[in-house]
């Protein structure tokens, strides 16, 4: 069994603050520390750095805080490592990225000026242990807690409840404006609802925790309260991040729940979705990516990547982006620590579709052109003479070309 705890070695505090790994040869304990403020950063490969974090701005995007969070400290690492997540944002930049090998996975995420103070993720095994520190009426811990991450689980797997009749019907409802089988179009409109409701209900109400409770809202229970109060639901980020899995796993999709702190802001939790694999054939997670910069109005997809399988998953937390607006694929929240946990993980992974022309509103051409690059950013020009032959979609009044003349096609 490993156990993540907090560190009271004040030698090895010393030598951390300026992000070097060490070992202590007695214990075999492996830490990473960060330069704030003498606070650490874990690392689920203890012989490979990933560098000093980087403070996050306060509130930079606009989180609430969930108290309960506010002392999650999980620093200590004993054992070995796991395999991590890491935070890739689909831009102009990016392309055929099916294509990259995990070192340019990695790259990206270190060179991206958006990802600056977001921290790769682990899993961690089931009968691992993490000490949660209790809060009293504020921010100041009156005591530790061990919790089983495999209990944990279970406790989110119950709450989550995408069976439970009312949690599926509210999804049913949502998934039918959008008719098909698991789109991105069904995994939109739950995200739209939560975030923002509809005409006859408010969006999602900010409330927190019982003060020295760690509370989670079952997702009926959010439902029923949000009918009284005529608002979708309330209550804290655990409890939207809950329900947010709760509707997207009652019309099939595969989540999982991140739990995120660090040192200013607090911490955090939020839902991703699974986008697919992009080593599998016919794959549309880059296909995915275009139509959510299309229908969002944006040029960042926030996502994460495992490195070794390809797997890659969309984030839907609540936070603005720089314009001000919230989308499934929006920034991540910033912080030192983020820890995933798999919920339902005994059953299979199932991605995301498009929808087809039909159900959207697509329509698909074929045509020639050339491709040009203006200002380091790839397009592609149509020209009846030209070399290069793309898939031409049109969905409303926006087009957008996808490569076929040449392996590994790219999407423009």
């Amino acid at each position: 069994m490993k156990k993540w705890a907090l560190s009271r070695n004040p030698v090895i505090l010393g030598f951390f603050k300026h992000g070097y790994h060490a070992r202590d040869s007695i214990t075999s304990t492996y830490s990473l520390f960060g330069p704030a403020k003498g606070s650490s950063v874990w690392c689920a490969d203890p012989v490979k750095s990933l560098g000093n974090s980087i403070v996050p701005k306060n509130g930079k995007f606009g989180y609430e805080v969930c108290p309960w969070f506010l002392w999650l400290y999980i620093i200590l690492f004993i054992g070995t490592g796991m395999a991590i997540d890491v935070p890739f944002v689909f831009d102009e930049t990016s392309s055929g990225v099916a294509s990259y090998n995990s070192d340019q996975i990695e790259q990206a995420h270190i060179s991206s000026p958006d990802l600056a103070g977001v921290p790769t993720v682990t899993q961690v095994a089931d009968n691992d242990v993490l000490d949660f520190p209790i809060t009293g009426g504020g921010n100041i811990p009156v005591g530790t807690i061990e919790k089983n991450v495999g209990d944990l689980k279970k406790t989110l797997d119950a709450a989550v409840e995408p069976d439970n009749p009312r949690v599926r019907e509210e999804a049913l409802v949502l998934a039918l404006k959008y008719p098909g089988d698991l789109t991105i179009d069904q995994i939109a409109s739950v995200y739209s609802y939560l975030k923002n409701g509809d005409g006859s209900k408010k969006g999602w109400g900010y409330v927190r925790d019982p003060r020295g409770l760690d509370y989670f809202n079952y997702a009926n229970a959010s439902l029923k309260a949000g009918d009284r109060a005529n608002c979708v639901g309330g209550g804290d980020c655990d409890d939207f991040a809950i329900l947010m899995a709760a509707l997207v796993e009652s019309v099939g999709g595969t989540t999982r729940i991140i739990l995120a702190r660090n040192d200013i802001t607090g911490g955090h939790a939020y839902t991703e979705v699974y986008l697919g694999n992009l080593n599998v054939q016919n794959n549309q997670v880059e296909d995915i990516i275009i139509w959510l910069t299309y229908k969002f109005d944006t040029n960042k997809i926030y996502t994460h990547i495992d490195t070794d399988t390809k797997d890659v998953w969309l984030n839907l937390d609540w936070g603005p982006d720089e314009k001000g607006n919230t989308h499934p694929g929006g920034p991540f929240y910033q912080g030192d620590k983020h820890i995933v946990l798999c919920i339902r993980d005994r059953y299979e992974k199932t991605a995301l579709k498009l929808s087809e022309p039909s159900e959207s509103g697509e329509v698909k051409s074929t045509v020639r052109g050339t491709v040009e690059v203006q200002n380091g950013v790839k397009g592609f020009k149509e020209d009846p003479n030209g070399s290069v032959v793309a898939e031409k979609i049109t969905r409303g009044d926006r087009e957008y070309y996808r490569i076929i003349s040449e392996p590994g096609a790219n999407i423009y």
